[in-house]
């Protein structure tokens, strides 16, 4: 037997007015059972019949005419819903008299069953207390259930209505409806009141905010329809109404984080755009209509290998596809040349179709590239030259060595060194020698810049060799040290060129003082005897005595000039 007092979480209860022929209720949860929602069942009675197979429909009717009043049946029989699914139905009806209006009022309680009639069955029982059971539906409903008199007075309200607002009912029955309503709301109250009793059957849609006996204020929707007696004159109007506060909240929020993120779609760099399974365009961002060159309005719609033909066959047609029909997430990069461009691509599935972002990484490729050019570019220029080029970080390990480093260390140690190896300490050196280069190495690790002279070994030969070192610090980012750079150049041929010309300079300095002190002497004698020479009387006796000290002094001159190119060549 059906309970009275308490209504399955699974069950749909509706009730029908059999004289005007229309619902006046109709439960929650009727669109999961029947695939039909109350608003389709209130404009179109026939609805639910129509879910009912033909040959069925005429004998399940027959029982429901023939149904007494203050009865019940139950009746099991197959629906098959507009969505094409298939399903077992319990629908339990009884037929009671309203007491406010004296109309026949079918109710229905309706759930679905996995019990499969062959095609319809039919049980008939007793329903003493079917208006009881009318009023504990009404009162058990969390939707408020009004009914107000043609003159604009409430004549029923339900305990729901009562609760949610903090009424009890003496507050409200017998009073105009305008006490629930606020003044500036009272317009939209009165013309949906007005539609109703103008239009007999109409369901009218109303949403607007009443105070509850706090002050606070709810948002309220109602469906609205009159009630006609026998005469078919309209006696009440009936509503049928929601608390959607919470709702409407979560409506706003929802609208506010769409916004938002509709805010953050069209800011974004990356082109975005969603496609339908139909691979249609339903959403497109600007910068996808930038680098593509195509207004929105001619995307919308549209289906993307129709108007970009130069992807098929491409990634970008593979990607899509697979993440369509595996229903996973693609991620990519491919150069499209069509557009000269690099793009990093993502497609997220969903069940609606594709959601694409893509990046335009033409630069940052470009950049690579230019950067891998000048990466070799570079590494050719440091192993084209005979300098010694090395890095270390600051666990003194090898961090880079150009290839003339390498040869010279695996000259003097038979080994060549590798990356990450320790510098100088695993490969034979002393310990002083490791101590030293240590201690060279600390010196920059500590800040400074500096170059000293050091001499070693050139060959295989082991021919010595000296080397001007420059050790320098090399800084991160964040100015912390990292390592030691250094940078080592031949300078022996220099070394040798520089003593040359210490030699050099110390012949000429001898060649001045030979030319300041022995050549000046005898100059200056013959200077003087060329002086005291008789030049008006050549036979004076006297000059041929001169003619004989000048041969002596010149005989001295020629012996300094000798001795002055031995010392110019030979440095003796």
């Amino acid at each position: 037997m059906l309970n009275h007092t308490t209504i399955n979480a699974v069950d749909c209860v509706l009730a029908y007015d059999t004289h005007e022929q229309k619902y006046l209720f109709i439960g929650p949860g009727i669109d999961n059972i029947l695939g039909v929602t109350p608003q389709e069942l209130y404009q179109n009675k026939d609805a639910w019949n129509n879910l009912i197979e033909k040959k069925h429909l005429a004998g399940i009717i027959s029982l429901i005419n023939n149904l007494a009043e203050n009865n019940s049946i139950e009746l099991n029989y197959q629906i098959t819903t507009p969505q094409q699914i298939t399903k077992n139905i319990t629908d339990k009806k009884s037929l009671i008299t309203d007491e406010a209006t004296g109309h026949k009022i079918l109710l229905s309680t309706i759930k679905e069953t996995s019990v499969k009639p062959n095609c319809f069955t039919a049980a008939t029982t007793g329903a003493e207390h079917s208006q009881q059971f009318l009023n504990s539906l009404i009162d058990s409903q969390t939707s408020f259930l009004i009914r107000i008199g043609i003159d604009g007075n409430y004549t029923f309200v339900n305990k729901q209505y009562l609760k949610t607002l903090g009424y009890e009912a003496k507050d409200i029955l017998g009073k105009h409806f305008s006490v629930t309503s606020l003044p500036e709301d009272a317009h939209l109250c009165e013309n949906a009141f007005m539609e109703c009793l103008h239009n007999p059957g109409k369901v009218v849609s109303l949403l607007h905010k009443k105070p509850d006996m706090l002050g606070n204020l709810l948002d309220t929707e109602w469906e609205l329809i009159s009630v006609v007696n026998e005469k078919g004159e309209v006696c009440e109007v009936q509503g049928i109404g929601h608390d959607v506060t919470e709702k409407i909240k979560v409506e706003a929020e929802i609208r506010d984080t769409a916004q938002k993120l509709d805010t953050f779609i069209e800011s974004i760099t990356d082109s975005f755009f969603i496609i339908d399974n139909d691979w249609r365009f339903v959403r497109v961002n600007a910068a996808f209509e930038k680098i593509w060159g195509k207004l929105r309005s001619q995307l919308l719609g549209k289906v993307i290998w129709d108007l970009f033909p130069q992807l098929i066959n491409t990634p970008f047609e593979t990607a899509y596809r697979e993440a369509q029909t595996k229903q996973e997430s693609v991620k990519f990069m491919v150069y499209f040349a069509p557009l000269n461009k690099w793009f990093r691509t993502a497609v997220y599935p969903s069940a609606e179709g594709i959601t694409v972002f893509a990046k335009n990484i033409t630069y940052e490729m470009r950049a690579q590239e230019e950067a891998l050019w000048t990466k070799n570019n570079l590494e050719a220029l440091i192993n084209n030259t005979n300098d010694k080029i090395w890095s270390v970080d600051t666990d003194l390990r090898y961090v880079y060595m150009n290839n003339a480093y390498i040869a010279q260390i695996k000259a003097m140690t038979g080994i060549a060194p590798q990356k990450g190896e320790y510098s100088y300490k695993d490969m034979g050196f002393p310990q002083e020698v490791i101590d030293e280069w240590a201690a060279y190495y600390q010196r920059s690790l500590n800040g400074e810049n500096y170059t000293l002279v050091l001499e070693s070994v050139d060959d295989e030969a082991k021919n010595p060799a000296f080397y001007e070192v420059s050790f320098n610090p090399i800084f991160s980012s964040s100015g912390e040290i990292k390592g030691v750079g250094c940078f080592a150049h031949d300078i022996s041929e220099r070394l040798k060129t520089e003593q040359e010309l210490l030699s050099q300079n110390k012949r000429m300095r001898n060649i001045a003082s030979l030319s300041s002190h022995e050549l000046r002497r005898p100059v200056a004698s013959m200077l003087g005897l060329i002086n005291i020479m008789d030049r008006e009387n050549p036979n004076n006796p006297e000059n041929k005595q001169i003619m004989d000290y000048l041969h002596i002094v010149s005989t001295e001159i020629d012996d300094v000039i000798r001795l002055i190119v031995d010392h110019t060549f030979t440095g003796k």
